[in-house]
């Protein structure tokens, strides 16, 4: 297998060897007689290569990163320069794109060019025979490559069209228009990650009597396609279970045997319901292993814990969750949202945390907007802090405020 790391080093060595060689035989020269001129050419030459180390490195990296820069902006018009300066200063990078299972192809392509070389230099027959054998050798060589280079194309479009696919099916699970709910406002919103989560919320009367409202957040295990079909799985699957009770505990027990039944092992679904009584002015919700729900009231801010275990669903078929019922106040705002909030990061790869969500939501200017503005303010905040840095996972939320 190809090490690049190592070669380079063996390459680095190679020259160092090859330059105190080159001083031995000059200084040799000079003593035998034959003049200093050589030696002191060769002296000159590596002096200045020594003083000049760190500022011709720095010009390489300076070239390095403008020849990526190019490569990546338009590779349709590259030049031959810039290619062959970004093919040998960017070894380590393009081999680590290189799939294992492909690496020995290209050991193969390397093997065929060098026998090219090979034959050009030993002449293998006459006339135009040797430029022929080492040509016939360096095209199969680049044949072999081009044959990589467009089978990788080809799976990465595959890829692409998948999630594009994903995505779609993602979208059209989700609500299309806030629920009109006496006594309260409702306002809901899921971004997808460039790869394609599992984040989703949904809305539906909880029994067949009326007057309980249930609100689910859920983030399904995987990403792609794969997160994507299970999300049609758990949406099918609750969609079996809210007319059966108005109860979340109920519910999400009967749900986790559901999902551990008929889910792949490894598959988990982290599931927060909630349950909105518009007489009572109340919520009731269950939590397995979501996000805990975030309420202010009267200008303070409490994480509402939940009681019991809070296993996410399908990792063990024994559990039976348990429900908190939380008094409501005119005012009051609830919110439910996944770890892409508290998760979001910065380029320096520090998290947003939940510290910076409360002092969001501790502004006395939310008690005054509605909550899909609400909603636009945290976002903001969140893609303030993560400039240049790339969304990494679904970022899903639900703000209830109480009229």
């Amino acid at each position: 297998m190809i090490d690049p790391v190592r070669f380079k080093k063996i390459l680095v060595t190679l020259l160092k060897i090859l330059i105190v060689v080159e001083l031995v035989s000059a200084l040799a020269e000079g003593s035998g007689g034959h003049g200093w001129g050589r030696f002191g050419v060769d002296l000159v030459i590596a002096g200045i290569l020594y003083l000049t180390w760190e500022r011709l490195s720095a010009a390489v990296a300076r070239k390095k990163e403008d020849a990526w820069k190019i490569m990546e902006a338009s590779p349709e018009r590259v030049g031959l320069f810039n290619a062959l300066v970004f093919s040998l200063l960017w070894t380590d990078r393009i081999y680590e794109n290189v799939p294992s299972d492909r690496l020995r192809v290209i050991v193969i392509s390397y093997t065929l060019i060098a026998l090219g070389l090979v034959a050009a230099f030993v002449k293998i027959g006459s006339g135009l025979m040797p430029l022929i054998i080492s040509g016939g050798l360096v095209l199969g060589a680049v044949n072999l490559v081009t044959w990589v280079i467009s089978l990788e194309r080809g799976e990465k479009e595959t890829l692409q069209t998948e999630l594009k696919l994903a995505h779609d099916v993602q979208v059209s699970l989700m609500p299309k228009s806030d629920p009109s709910l006496p006594g309260f406002e409702i306002a809901g919103i899921s971004v997808p990650a460039a790869n394609v989560g599992g984040d989703l919320f949904d809305y539906a009367p909880l029994g067949t009597n009326g007057g309980v409202f249930g609100i689910s957040v859920f983030d399904v295990s995987g990403k792609g396609m794969q997160a994507a079909m299970s999300a049609v799985f758990t949406i099918g699957a609750i969609a079996g279970e809210v007319d059966l009770s108005t109860s979340p505990a109920v519910i999400l027990t009967r749900l986790n045997k559901s999902i551990f039944t008929h889910s792949r092992r490894g598959h988990f679904v982290a599931f927060l319901l909630a349950a909105l009584d518009t007489a009572r002015k109340t919520v009731t919700f269950a939590n397995a292993g979501q996000t805990r729900p975030l309420l202010k009231s009267r200008g303070e801010l409490t994480w509402l814990d939940p009681p019991g275990v809070r296993f996410p669903l399908g990792m063990k078929e024994d559990s039976t969750y348990e429900e908190r019922t939380v008094q409501l106040a005119a005012g009051d705002i609830l919110f439910m949202l996944t770890d892409g909030f508290t998760e979001a990061m910065n380029t320096h790869e520090e998290m947003y945390g939940a510290e910076r969500v409360e002092d969001v939501m501790r502004d006395g200017v939310i008690d005054g907007l509605t909550p899909g503005a609400i909603i636009e303010r945290l976002m903001a905040a969140v893609h303030t802090y993560a400039t240049g840095a790339p969304q990494h996972d679904d970022m899903t939320i639900v703000v209830v405020k109480v009229l």
